[in-house]
């Protein structure tokens, strides 16, 4: 079996929110999305009681939203991409963010 990396690649194109961006960046829906999101994600340890924790947010090039972290029962690093590009006006808030989070 193939070993995992130990750490995350930060694309070119990415740029760190912090946690008052990634909520804003959900609107109403957002204690839910999150809930979800990190409750959902890829892993090899197939353990259903996992958890994404200790990510970071990313906003995409595309304006969808990456979450890295580590996966809370094997330890391993764990990502959940988030196409968020295609909801309405998603452009404006994130290309906020972008511009503030950039300078």
């Amino acid at each position: 079996m193939a070993k995992k990396r130990t750490q995350h690649i930060i694309q070119e194109d990415e740029v760190e929110i912090g946690p008052f961006q990634l909520l804003l960046m959900f609107g109403d829906s957002r204690e839910e999305d999150i809930h979800l999101f990190t409750h959902s994600f890829f892993c090899d340890c197939g353990d259903e009681n996992r958890k994404l924790v200790n990510y970071k947010s990313y906003i995409s090039n595309l304006n969808d939203v990456i979450l890295k972290g580590w996966c809370s029962s094997c330890k391993t690093i764990a990502i959940r991409y988030i196409e968020t590009g295609e909801r309405q006006g998603i452009e404006k808030v994130s290309d906020r963010i972008r511009k503030l989070n950039k300078s």
